[in-house]
């Protein structure tokens, strides 16, 4: 079955058209139709955005002498593309049907009861041993069932906020029901890609000189006046945890302790972030614990909902930025019932518990005695020790640690898809190489020509024994205007920008299909509508992702978290454009 995304793609290759053009004529944004183009997106079968862009299509056909592509034959084809069902995936529909349900603490008696289903039988469809004979029909039974039984406001949005779906609060039942039956059947792929875009669109976006500048994170400094802190104290009670949590921030800022700060955390935070102050006094504390220059071991929870996730890590990425932040996380180990923080320092730990779902009810312990943050330390060296990397950070400051590990990653088989912002160095040959350095006024050549050879080198080893296939970005001169491209050097750190005029632009291009025709293991496309400006990312399929941040500042994050790599490989790359031979070829 034809999906939207092939649909649309088909339409515009057909039309030999851009994202752009489109957009003047239909009046969808550029942006819009881009996330419609990679799937991490689409129209609502009964909204308005997909007439416009049929209508927008006919247009473009009329003006490009295509008579047999009407509005009516694009409606009509769009229409049959977003009613119809994908192909069913049980262990999809088993992993989102289970969500669904323990989200909003549904008993399988329940829904059984309304469904006039056995329980045992539901059951086994909620462990993959049986699938339902008709899976559409009882898709939208369970979305009746939860859009009956979700009617708050907060229910409400915490349902659309699972589905990753645009749906107010006040939408009818049934348009929440056909929702919940597309999210059950068609998967979460898109809407997990849509997350996992919107974090990678922050990373690409994020200048840290000027988050620098507006925080005055350089003009902040450490309170010096003495503060008296408690050696030991127990807190109670939401507005006391709080305040723990702060005064352990004060304890190791104001601390002469260097040592590396250990934090990890699954209390609720949703109720301490109501408070107007709460979050903007615990950030300046963390910002203070990195101005000073401490490593920041951080363990993430990541046992809750994928968008959940997403949105919690989002807001780490000045953080990460910095370079100090080594994160974690812990898999499958949280328990249901209680809620924990561990964080410790040089100078405090702090520690306590909660039930879940009885935030008001915990209580923290912090202390200072040597001998108790002795113990914590040691507990948390335990817990670091079962913790797995949520992903390596890469900066400046451990350049010969990411030397060491691409030269781990040369030797690893197993195919690899990049999506590039800047063409890829390895195929770039000496002598043109040369000339955009001479031109740039780059006097000191010798460091940059052996980096591009070692990475030539590094590719035709992976070469040898694996696949490599890279996405490129094909502008045009007007876009190359606004947005031009430079060598990519950010594997080796490098600190200013190294320009290409257009024509270097695109005799580089030539030499990435020449690279092509002489390893037969390595394949380029081209993207005339890529998706991000400053970063690259590159997949070892079923292994781990890297994401590369080419300037401010240099960058590199190694992603291992199984959920984070399905959702950057499940996210479709942008459609690439047929070369122009090709299209000559086809007309």
């Amino acid at each position: 079955m034809v999906t939207f995304q092939e649909c649309l793609n088909e339409y515009l290759t057909q039309l030999d058209c851009t994202a752009r053009e489109l957009s003047a004529v239909s009046g969808i944004s550029a942006p819009v139709i881009s996330r419609y183009r990679r799937g991490t997106q689409r129209p609502e079968p009964d909204g308005e955005q997909w007439k416009k862009l049929a209508a927008g299509i006919a247009t473009l056909a009329q003006e490009r002498g295509l008579e047999e592509i009407t509005r009516m034959t694009v409606e009509t084809a769009f229409q049959e593309a977003l009613t119809s069902w994908e192909a069913f995936d049980k262990d999809r529909f088993c992993r989102n049907l289970n969500e669904l349900l323990d989200a909003f603490a549904i008993s399988n008696m329940e829904l059984a009861r309304y469904l006039s289903y056995d329980a045992s039988y539901l059951s086994r469809i909620r462990s993959g041993q049986r699938t339902p004979r008709d899976a559409a029909a009882f898709a939208l039974s369970v979305g009746r069932f939860v859009a009956r039984r979700c009617q708050s406001d907060g229910e409400r949005k915490q349902l659309a906020a699972l589905m990753g779906a645009d749906l107010p609060a006040d939408a009818g039942n049934e348009e929440y029901a056909r929702r919940v039956a597309r999210y059950l059947c068609e998967g979460t792929s898109p809407e997990n890609a849509g997350n996992m875009d919107r974090f990678l669109q922050k990373i690409d976006e994020f200048d840290l000189e000027e988050y620098i500048r507006v925080i005055h994170f350089d003009e902040m400094k450490a309170p010096t006046s003495p503060i008296q802190l408690p050696t030991a104290r127990f807190y109670t009670g939401l507005p006391e945890l709080m305040e723990a949590q702060l005064d352990f921030l004060k304890a190791t800022v104001l601390s002469r302790s260097t040592s590396p700060v250990t934090m990890y955390s699954d209390l609720p935070m949703t109720e301490m972030s109501k408070d107007s102050q709460f979050p903007k006094k615990w950030m300046f504390g963390m910002a203070m614990m990195l101005k000073k220059g401490l490593r920041l071991n951080m363990i993430h929870n990541v046992d809750r909902l994928f968008h959940e996730m997403m949105l919690g890590l989002e807001s780490f990425i000045p953080m990460y930025m910095t370079g100090q932040i080594s994160p974690y996380y812990l898999s499958g180990m949280q328990t249901s019932a209680f809620r924990h923080m561990l964080w410790v320092s040089g100078a405090a730990a702090l520690q306590g518990e909660c039930i879940a779902g009885h935030i008001g009810d915990g209580r923290l312990y912090l202390t200072n005695r040597k001998t108790e943050v002795a113990h914590y330390q040691k507990q948390a060296g335990q817990l670091l020790k079962r913790a797995s990397p949520l992903m390596e950070i890469y900066g400046p400051d451990r350049k010969e640690a990411f030397a060491h590990f691409l030269r781990e990653d040369s030797a690893e088989i197993g195919s690899r898809r990049s999506l590039l912002s800047d063409l890829p160095l390895y195929t770039i040959g000496d002598d043109l190489a040369k000339r955009i350095l001479s031109r740039c006024g780059i006097s000191e050549q010798s460091g940059i020509m052996d980096f591009v050879n070692a990475e030539r080198q590094r590719v035709e080893h992976i070469l040898e024994h694996s696949r490599v296939s890279d996405v490129l970005p094909a502008i045009s001169e007007e876009e190359f205007s606004r947005y031009p491209l430079g060598l990519s050097l950010a594997g080796m750190f490098y600190p200013g920008d190294i320009r290409l005029t257009y024509p270097e632009y695109q005799e580089y291009l030539e030499q990435c299909d020449a690279f092509a025709r002489e390893h037969p293991g390595y394949t380029c496309q081209r993207d005339t509508n890529p998706p991000f400006r400053n970063i690259q990312i590159t997949i070892l399929e079923g292994s781990r992702v890297m994401v590369t941040k080419n300037k401010s500042p240099v960058i590199h994050f190694v992603i291992r978290h199984p959920k984070m790599c399905a959702a950057i490989e499940n996210m479709v790359l942008p459609v690439v454009e047929p070369q122009p031979e090709e299209r000559s070829e086809e007309r």
